[in-house]
């Protein structure tokens, strides 16, 4: 049975013949046949060359994500055969980097457009499978996503989620109910052998932040003997990190009372004694005059689009003008930026302003992104999301 097609205007075509995975709306001239919203559809370019198959939605402004190239190698053109290749290239590409391991259980088995199937994520925390739907085709495949999961984490229990946001953007129903083999509550995971708690349901992205696993570890070998502040702390990642490195004090401030209480229960369960949480503003925090020799800042995405960029420069130059403070002289700034909308260099000129109203001077050691089980498709640049900025402040 002949698919439905999106041709794309002349002139359109060469991003998606070099594998940027999105068609916009604007680049479209027609569709042809009558493709339901989640359909797979050929993509053509003007003169009818097939440049590969994606999911269609006429409802978001991502009209088709694109999931295979016409090229030698590719998977067959049909749902179930694209999500297993997928799926099992990215579970052999995590093998690779030691994922999972016997020190860290918990991963990114899959990440959207940088393992070609955008609009999908699935997190895996020891046998439980967190699938995380940005589009709309990810709901309504849920039986071969979850087959294609299974394939390469044997029996494991999956969690399905979508953000509400999500669900407006891309035109979906409000949340079904969840999935009857799920975990009822928070998941014990390993990372660097360190145990944590994750609540899979209702925690923060899929409950854990996984991409900030190797600057942990680098915080963690920076460690021994430092007092370090964990600000934005969350369930406590990086302090308890610190506290694994023979810190001297670690402390996690965050504003959640529910991640402060998870996090000093995953310090009990690791018997990290030199920690301490606090429920608090961050910001009082900072301005309180005290110092440490390893100041952590993670906060939250402030911009969600390019329209929030202004308003979000703004509140992390505050934030790390503050930070820059609050380290002691010849001490380290770890500073953080999960807002893909605020690319490498203009963060870097955040910081450059934040250090010169601070009154402190900077010197950039590392400019990190996220471990290597979050890859980024070249032609999609938005991908590289995380920054992760250590320097030295005088």
């Amino acid at each position: 049975m002949a698919l439905p097609v999106v041709v794309l205007l002349k002139g359109r075509a060469r991003p998606f013949w070099f594998g940027s995975p999105i068609v916009f709306s604007g680049a479209i001239a027609e569709v042809r046949g009558d493709p339901e919203p989640g359909d797979l559809v050929e993509v053509r370019d003007a003169e009818g060359r097939l440049i590969g198959h994606g999911f269609f939605n006429p409802a978001s402004q991502y009209r088709v994500r694109i999931v295979r190239q016409e090229r030698a190698g590719e998977p067959g053109p049909d749902p179930g055969e694209i999500l297993a290749a997928r799926l099992a290239a990215a579970a052999r590409a995590r093998a690779a980097f030691g994922l999972p391991g016997p020190a860290t259980d918990c991963y990114r088995l899959a990440n959207s457009e940088g393992d070609g199937v955008s609009g999908l994520t699935v997190d895996v925390y020891g046998s439980t499978a967190v699938v995380l739907a940005s589009a709309l085709w990810v709901e309504r495949r849920r039986a071969a996503v979850e087959a294609a999961v299974r394939a390469v984490v044997p029996g494991a229990s999956i969690v399905h989620r979508v953000s509400n946001s999500v669900r407006r953007e891309e035109g979906l129903a409000p949340a079904p109910p969840a999935s009857p083999d799920a975990a009822g509550g928070p998941v014990a995971v390993v990372e660097g052998g360190i145990r944590h708690e994750v609540e899979v349901r209702h925690g923060q992205k899929t409950g854990f932040y996984l991409d900030q696993r190797d600057n942990r570890a680098l915080v963690r070998s920076l460690a021994s003997g430092r007092r370090v502040l964990d600000a934005f702390c969350f369930t406590g990642g990086f302090a308890l990190a610190a506290a694994a490195g023979g810190a001297a004090e670690a402390s996690g401030v965050d504003s959640s009372g529910p991640a402060i209480e998870a996090a000093r229960r995953n310090a009990a369960a690791n018997g990290l004694d030199r920690t301490r949480f606090e429920e608090a503003d961050v910001a009082a925090v900072l301005a309180s005059g005290r110092r440490w020799d390893v100041v952590v800042v993670d906060p939250p995405k402030l911009a969600g689009s390019r329209t929030d960029l202004g308003p979000a420069r703004e509140r992390y130059r505050r934030v790390n003008r503050d930070a820059c403070r609050a380290v002691e002289p010849g001490g380290l700034l770890v500073t953080c930026s999960c807002s893909s909308a605020l690319r490498r260099g203009d963060f870097l000129e955040v910081l450059r302003d934040a250090s010169m109203e601070a009154g402190r001077r900077l010197a950039v050691t590392h400019v990190l992104g996220a471990a290597p089980d979050h890859p980024v498709h070249p032609s999609w640049p938005e991908g590289e999301y995380l920054k992760c900025v250590v320097a030295v402040v005088h």
